[in-house]
Parts: structure tokens; C-alpha cells; sequence
């Protein structure tokens, strides 16, 4: 189906505003890719892990318990503890993908990521929601991830220690860049400072990935506790919407 030409400018708006981030998806996939070659997976392997299960937190988790010789199913628990997150970032989107189908809602759940979600966010509290758009993000970020995992994979066999040359600290940069647009009013601040202070003393005491679980749901609890006005800049209320995109 030929795409409209409003489609065709969303989804390049869409990788447009995804460059920023590219450049950090193909660094920590180049980390990931010499990582998994470390722990004895090939370069295909390493490569199909990110195309098919592409969730970095869970993938380097996974990489670690690989080099522990952790059994299979400690591997998809853990993997199912550190994405239940997704669960309450579905919900803090749906308002805005109530008018696409339900086929596209299933597709685009698969990309999404903490930094889609952040753009995508908020972009659609500034303008109408689009499918196209979140396609141009999704796209434009997996395949950095896709194609920064085979660069590591491949460079990784001249470099023994990869977690040697710091380069993780990237990932925690571009979080902080992410979290710096979504904190526009002082009860947003607060919730940051506090939940990211309950999840850092949570990590210590839970499994992992189940302290993000419980800092998102005390964040959830305080966003639905507090009237919207004390939360929420002036935005583009997706209900009213009457040109969102459907296809």
C-alpha cells in the first residue's frame, strides 16, 4: 500500500528525532556484540539475539548468566522480571494508540524500548499520533542496535576485555538525556529523585529486575494520585485528536 505523503514526512520526522540516539544504540550494541563473543556465542548468534529478542538490559543479563553457565529457564525468568516494566509503559501510552488497530498495536509492541517510549511520549503530547512515526523511531533504532551488535561482534576478537574501556557508561548517559524532557514540573522532579533512589535500595534486597517493577509502580501510584494539571504540561489530548493516522 502506497503510503500517504503526511505518512512518508511522519516517518522521517521519525528517524530524524531517533538520530540523537542512534549513535549510543550502535556504541552499546558494538558492547553487547564484543560481549556475547566473550561469553562464546558467534557472530550470528550474537545477531539473531538482537533482531529477534532485542531488549538490551535483559540481553546483558543474559549474556551474564551465560558465562555462569546459568540453565535456560534462570534466563527467561530473569527476562520476563527486567521487561515487566513495559507493562506499566503500555499503559502510560495506550491513550495514544486507542485509534490504530489492534494488528498495529501488536506489531509496535514488539519495539518498544525506554527510549522509544520516551520519544514517542513525548511527541504525542505536542502533536497528533501517528503510526508512522513510531515506525520511523523503532526502525531506525533496531537497526543500530541490529548492526552496532555485528560491528562488536566482529571487532570483539581483537579485544579481550571489552568491559575494559568504559564504554557502558554511554547507556547511562543517554538515559539522563531521555529522563531531562520528561521532568517539567516539580512533582515529576520529586517522583524522579524518589523512585530512582527506591530503585538503587530495592536492587539490593530483590531479584533483578524486580526493583524496576516496584520504583515504576510507586511512580505509576503517585502520577494516578496527583490531579493531571500537577503533573502534566499543556498537551495534545489524544482523544480529541481527529487526525491521528489509523494506517
Amino acid at each position: 500500500m502506497k503510503l500517504s505523503q503526511h505518512s512518508v514526512q511522519s516517518l522521517k520526522q521519525g528517524v530524524w528525532d531517533a538520530l540523537p540516539l542512534m549513535a549510543s544504540y550502535i556504541l552499546s550494541g558494538v558492547i553487547f556484540g564484543m560481549m556475547a563473543l566473550a561469553a562464546g556465542l558467534t557472530t550470528w548468534d550474537s545477531v539473531a539475539m538482537s533482531f529477534f529478542v532485542y531488549t538490551g538490559a535483559a540481553q546483558y543479563s543474559a549474556i551474564a548468566m551465560i558465562t555462569k553457565n546459568t540453565g535456560m529457564w534462570a534466563i527467561i525468568i530473569t527476562t520476563c522480571l527486567l521487561n515487566t516494566r513495559h507493562f506499566l509503559m503500555a499503559l502510560s501510552v495506550s491513550p495514544y494508540y486507542q485509534r490504530f488497530s489492534s494488528r498495529q498495536v501488536n506489531a509496535l509492541a514488539f519495539y518498544m524500548t525506554d527510549e522509544q517510549y520516551a520519544l514517542t511520549l513525548n511527541r504525542f503530547r505536542h502533536h497528533p499520533p501517528n503510526v508512522s512515526y513510531i515506525v520511523g523511531v523503532s526502525l531506525a533504532l533496531h537497526f543500530c542496535w541490529v548492526m552496532g551488535t555485528w560491528l562488536g561482534a566482529v571487532v570483539g576478537q581483537w579485544i579481550p576485555d571489552p568491559e575494559a574501556l568504559g564504554l557502558g557508561f554511554s547507556y547511562i548517559a543517554m538515559f539522563i538525556a531521555l529522563s531531562y524532557f520528561q521532568l517539567t514540573s516539580l512533582p515529576r522532579i520529586l517522583t524522579f529523585v524518589l523512585c530512582g533512589g527506591l530503585a538503587v535500595g530495592v536492587a539490593m534486597i530483590l531479584p533483578n529486575g524486580l526493583h524496576l517493577l516496584v520504583a515504576g509502580l510507586v511512580a505509576f501510584a503517585i502520577g494516578y494520585a496527583l490531579p493531571s494539571d500537577q503533573v502534566e504540561e499543556t498537551s495534545v489530548e489524544p482523544k480529541s485528536t481527529r487526525g491521528a493516522e489509523t494506517a
